[in-house]
């Protein structure tokens, strides 16, 4: 739902939160991609970010062991999932059901040499790498002048810290006109060849995120596809009755210099890389083959492996983001301007039982929301199409289109919900003119009103 173009984004999630009734989880606040979004969207507004951390790969085995391996995996909570049996019985405890834990995560750090100085070190400048349990190697490094052929020289780690910062840090001044990055992963020596690495970008623009995925490197000769620049999937070679697979694709090492082809010097942004396996059989079809069963319905029988590094991110300087687009407009700006924020009774008449036509002034998009007179809110039209039921999209900055939730007016707000999390919207009367601000775009005041329908 946070990432709808990323193919990749929905590994081993989990769907549901703990307890003894069904509780819904939370989708906006709960992953690490958007918290460091967010981040850079509180830099822009507020001069500062408090999402800057690294990552690392852990577990939360209650069994004084952590099972990493998809083959070995011996489960997490003693009796409760001891035994294959147990594990793929389908029984739920505490609405959770065991066969859809995935195995531990390792945490990897580079550091100058294996004493507990250094690794502390290395942990407090962030140069992490987490990943699902196998033990791939991945090196990041990001400057401003790496060579394409900067992987071929002996001396390209030195050359990394000597020439930019690895994984964990900040870009140094711009002297360039994009940024360049050193990517570097090595398999699991005991386990399945690489299928590509990735660089997942972040940015934001007037408190709205955004984000994209390029694939860098990957094996074989696949070609991308010339409008999406996706790189065709890689493979498998997975046979579930066997619970076995062959490293006949794939490779060993995979490596690349690469340079941002859409950076934009005046916008605030982060780069981290992440490495995934070829397919291979998830820890639910080892265990089906160990019962002489097939694999369960109710989980994946395969998984592609991966490893992430920690972001490397980029500021850039006030002259920087003084030559970059304008601005958005800020509550701030409206209020300076005489703007007046409606109350209950104004909001109620203005918008109960109407059809707003409104544009997002940052992406230019246009869409029309109906809200009902039975506090029900619906989006009717995105850029002139009518979404289908449930389609996911980019409407006020991330939503389920066509898919109707509820709202109320309290507090001189408009109280919804976008993909289960609550948010708020404020609006404000400028001359003739009405502007909304949403509550989690720190600040800015987005949207602007162009119609209203009865």
């Amino acid at each position: 739902m946070l990432s709808p173009t990323d193919e990749f984004a929905d590994y081993e999630i989990l769907t549901y939160l703990l307890g003894g009734v069904e509780r819904t989880p939370k989708i906006h606040g709960s992953y690490i991609r958007e918290a460091w979004q967010n981040g850079l969207a509180m830099e822009e507004n507020r001069g500062a970010n408090p999402y800057k951390m690294g990552v690392v790969g852990a577990g939360d085995s209650h069994d004084t062991a952590s099972g990493y391996s998809q083959a070995e995996y011996f489960g997490g909570h003693g009796l409760l999932d001891a035994t294959p049996a147990a594990r793929l019985s389908g029984k739920t405890e505490a609405g959770m059901n065991t066969g859809l834990l995935s195995t531990a995560g390792l945490g990897g750090v580079w550091a100058e040499e294996n004493t507990r100085e250094a690794i502390f070190a290395a942990l407090q400048r962030k140069e992490t790498f987490g990943t699902s349990g196998v033990r791939i190697k991945v090196r990041l490094f990001g400057g401003w002048d790496f060579h394409p052929e900067a992987l071929d020289q002996k001396d390209w780690v030195p050359a990394g810290y000597a020439r930019g910062v690895p994984m964990g840090g900040d870009l140094p001044g711009k002297t360039g006109n994009a940024p360049t990055f050193i990517l570097w992963a090595v398999k699991d020596p005991d386990d399945a060849n690489l299928d590509r690495i990735q660089i997942v970008k972040g940015w934001t623009k007037s408190g709205q995120i955004f984000e994209k995925i390029y694939d860098v490197a990957w094996s074989g000769d696949r070609k991308p596809d010339p409008v999406t620049g996706k790189v065709p999937a890689v493979g498998n070679t997975v046979d579930t009755k066997t619970a076995t697979y062959s490293n006949s694709i794939g490779a060993v090492e995979l490596k690349k210099v690469w340079s941002d082809p859409e950076f934009d010097p005046s916008v605030h942004s982060f780069y981290y890389a992440r490495v995934l396996q070829i397919p291979t059989p998830r820890w639910t079809t080892y265990d089906a083959k160990k019962l002489g069963v097939p694999p369960p319905s109710f989980a994946p029988a395969t998984v592609q492996e991966r490893a992430w590094t920690s972001p490397i991110w980029y500021s850039p300087s006030e002259e920087e983001a003084r030559r970059g687009e304008k601005k958005g407009m800020t509550v701030a700006d409206l209020q300076s301007k005489g703007a007046v924020a409606l109350d209950d009774a104004q909001l109620t008449a203005l918008v109960v039982g109407k059809t707003f036509k409104v544009q997002n002034q940052v992406t230019g998009d246009r869409f029309e929301i109906l809200y009902g007179k039975d506090g029900r809110r619906l989006i009717t039209s995105v850029n002139g199409k009518q979404p289908d039921a449930g389609e996911i999209g980019d409407v006020l900055h991330s939503g389920e289109l066509g898919s109707p939730a509820q709202y109320e007016i309290s507090g001189g707000r408009i109280i919804t919900t976008i993909q289960m999390t609550p948010f708020e919207v404020k609006v404000y009367k400028l001359g003739d003119r009405y502007v909304a601000a949403r509550s989690n775009e720190f600040g800015y005041a987005n949207y602007d009103v162009e119609e209203i329908r009865q």
